[in-house]
């Protein structure tokens, strides 16, 4: 959907994308109140969790460890994504929810450290594009949370903020790969 370079195989770019299909049909299918509000900010909550295990593995994977610079990033933006997950899970509870933090069909979940491994200029490309799905579904939810619900679109576009530089430090991390 966001990148044409991505494969069939990287889980964690299908789950990307299968947080943003579902926001969109619950986008669509309408609906108002705290229920509704719930499960737009789970969709965000389970993307983001993906990327916490993404970036956590590629963090000790064998090019994340013998590539200093690789590993620390890697380190740092799942400390951040960490961080997200807390502030949405909060939002949740705070609108009456329960945060799901086990959901069902992250296929990340089951992806070992070694599938971090080999071509890692694909993972990058890949986790860009993560980046990019995310960042675009954040600005739809600021944008329909702006009238119904202030403090929660006032918390995703301050998160919305570091995605943006998430996928900078992508884009650098592969430029800096590449030469």
């Amino acid at each position: 959907m966001f990148e044409e370079a991505a494969t069939r195989e990287s889980y964690f770019l299908q789950d990307i994308e299968g947080q943003y299909a579902a926001a969109q049909a619950c986008l669509q299918a309408g609906g108002t109140g705290p229920e509704h509000s719930v499960a737009l900010l789970q969709t965000l909550l389970t993307a983001e969790i993906a990327c916490v295990l993404r970036y956590s593995m590629m963090s000790i994977s064998r090019e994340g460890l013998e590539s200093n610079w690789a590993g620390t990033e890697f380190q740092a933006q799942a400390a951040d994504e960490r961080v997200h997950v807390q502030r949405i899970a909060g939002r949740i509870l705070a609108l009456g929810g329960k945060p799901d933090y086990a959901p069902a069909g992250l296929f990340s979940r089951h992806v070992s450290p070694d599938a971090a491994e080999g071509a890692l200029a694909k993972r990058l490309e890949e986790n860009l594009a993560a980046e990019r799905c995310v960042m675009e579904l954040y600005r739809e939810l600021v944008a329909h949370f702006e009238s119904t619900d202030p403090d929660s679109a006032a918390l995703l576009s301050e998160i919305a903020e570091d995605e943006e530089a998430h996928a900078s430090d992508m884009e650098d991390l592969l430029a800096t790969y590449r030469h």
